[in-house]
């Protein structure tokens, strides 16, 4: 593999081990211990739901760094009070993303630059869409969408991604290794087949495709693939269908509350659905126990407004 294809010009400047993310805040050099969150709608701040995601993320991987990546054309918003709570812990950093530094040497550069994303009516969605693969492929770790609670620690999971329902893997969460092909092989695809109209087309559509044809699955096993990508069971993940979103916000009884989720990784709230509802705080619900749990200092902030 020709690694000089996707390595930043000043990569010389970090250890060999670690290779440089440059943004409009920052130079650093990152390992392979990352989580990766992204806002792309041009938001400066997190509400309460994306705070969760994150802090559940940086209370299960204590030593991992937890990077959430902005769009927003002004400065992030460190006054808000879910910023400036995210902004307390030492695994935490919120940064503005730059394109121009990430992108130039990938697959994506001439398609980012010719801009037919931006006529989009889904163009958020397809930039997180592209990007999560791009920050993977440069730099290995996890990705994981904001609308997420991570329940237990993610870091013994290497190239591994998710059954979100049948035998089609979702993309809310991805765990890489840096340069793995079936990235490479799909970030080509997202330039050559993009559709701008489309909504999912671009991501878990486009994953799944390149996934059975790249990585030629048994299909009576879908672990057992030319990639060596673990594709784990739909219940790690995404414990309730996009259909039963509303599951995760009715009143539960404490007990069933504390075994429903033995054998996830993550609840997934489908945010797509659910943004329009409210997780009331004192109904018990599935989210708001698992917020309760797993992000308890953005839960108390929660508490105070009297729902999420």
């Amino acid at each position: 593999m020709n690694r000089t294809f996707y390595d930043d010009p000043l990569n010389g400047k970090c250890e060999a081990s670690t290779h440089l993310l440059r943004t409009k805040d920052s130079m650093e050099c990152l390992s392979t211990n990352n989580i990766f969150f992204l806002e792309t709608s041009g938001s400066s701040r997190l509400n309460a739901r994306q705070a969760c995601a994150v802090e559940s993320a940086a209370l299960h991987h204590p030593q991992w760094q937890v990077r959430v990546l902005f769009t927003p054309t002004e400065p992030l918003n460190l006054s808000d009070s879910f910023m400036e709570l995210l902004s307390l812990f030492s695994n935490v950093k919120l940064l503005k993303m730059e394109l121009d530094f990430l992108l130039p040497g990938t697959p994506l550069w001439y398609w980012y630059k010719r801009g037919r994303w931006k006529s989009s009516p889904h163009k958020a969605m397809h930039l997180s869409d592209a990007v999560r693969l791009c920050l993977l492929w440069k730099y290995g770790g996890i990705y994981l969408d904001t609308d997420v609670v991570v329940l237990r620690s993610l870091s013994q999971l290497r190239n591994a991604v998710a059954y979100d329902s049948g035998t089609n893997i979702g993309n809310s969460f991805l765990a890489f290794d840096r340069g793995q092909s079936l990235l490479r092989v799909t970030l080509t695809d997202y330039v050559a087949s993009y559709n701008p109209n489309g909504f999912a087309s671009n991501g878990p559509l486009l994953l799944n495709r390149n996934f059975r044809e790249h990585c030629k699955p048994n299909p009576n096993n879908g672990t057992d693939n030319l990639c060596h990508v673990n594709v784990l069971p739909k219940i790690s993940v995404y414990p309730i269908d996009f259909t039963k979103w509303q599951e995760y916000f009715k009143p539960q009884t404490a007990t069933l509350s504390a075994t429903a989720f033995k054998s996830s990784y993550i609840i997934h709230v489908w945010n797509k659905l659910s943004s329009a509802g409210k997780m009331y705080v004192g109904y018990n619900s599935w989210y708001e126990m698992a917020m309760k749990e797993h992000c308890p200092k953005v839960y108390e902030l929660v508490a105070r407004i009297g729902y999420a």
